[in-house]
């Protein structure tokens, strides 16, 4: 698998400031990239954006050097799967339909451990419209994962999901053979998936590399107006977030 950036802009709507200039990088197999930044920074779009869901502004993009735009949907699916951060449900289905739409292939026995892996299984035939927002989350990661791609592009997968729930999808995101590209906000969390990083600083700058270059604390404490500093907890090594100064 290798998606490659090739000097890619996105811009914060068609007319809209520029969000970054001249991204470039290099997402091979195997490799978990993160995307960090402020609100608003460009982390969405450019999940959507490497999805193939919308065009970039400047530069392009290749999937196994073929540009991305002419990859037909079909095809396209097989090779991605692209986790959205809200979800619409307007009409009644179970959890276990729900999922099954990704990918119609009938292991009903693959798709009950499936659900099991993402502790979900317990309400199966729980109509979608009646779940909390955790346990709606996970059906739609699960949903990510039956599609059966190489490469999961997940836009903040851990923004409704308690401690627990968020240690169950660090530990997939580890068993998972392909490649990762998702969006977070907790730096430690980030720290422990990332190999690579793609850091936005909120005015229009960027950094792509590897983890240890980019998830640097002062580049952090630049990015998110905030002190960072490394720290060690029962023996471990922790990024510290401190309070924005006052009148900053």
């Amino acid at each position: 698998m290798s998606l490659v950036l090739h000097d890619v802009g996105l811009r914060a709507g068609a007319h809209g400031p520029w969000l970054c200039r001249g991204l470039n990088a290099n997402i091979e197999a195997g490799q978990r990239w993160v995307l960090l930044g402020p609100n608003g920074s460009g982390k969405s779009t450019l999940l959507a954006t490497m999805a193939g869901l919308v065009a970039p502004a400047q530069g392009r993009i290749t999937l196994h050097e073929r540009a991305l735009d002419s990859w037909p949907l079909e095809a396209l699916a097989r090779e991605r799967a692209w986790c959205p951060p809200h979800w619409s449900d307007p009409f009644p289905a179970t959890v276990a339909e729900t999922v099954r739409l990704a990918h119609q292939h009938a292991d009903l026995a693959a798709l009950h451990v499936l659900l099991e892996s993402f502790d979900i299984a317990t309400f199966a035939r729980a109509d979608v419209r009646t779940l909390s927002a955790g346990e709606r989350q996970r059906v739609a990661l699960a949903s990510a994962w039956w599609q059966g791609a190489a490469l999961l592009m997940l836009d903040e997968p851990t923004s409704h999901l308690d401690l627990a729930h968020q240690e169950l999808l660090l530990r997939r995101l580890a068993e998972h053979e392909g490649s990762v590209i998702t969006s977070l906000h907790d730096l430690n969390l980030a720290w422990r998936v990332a190999t690579h990083a793609v850091l936005f600083d909120g005015h229009g700058g960027v950094r792509a590399g590897s983890r240890q270059d980019v998830m640097v604390p002062d580049l952090l404490a630049h990015a998110f107006g905030v002190p960072v500093a490394w720290v060690d907890v029962c023996g471990q090594r922790r990024l510290w977030v401190g309070a924005m100064e006052q009148g900053a």
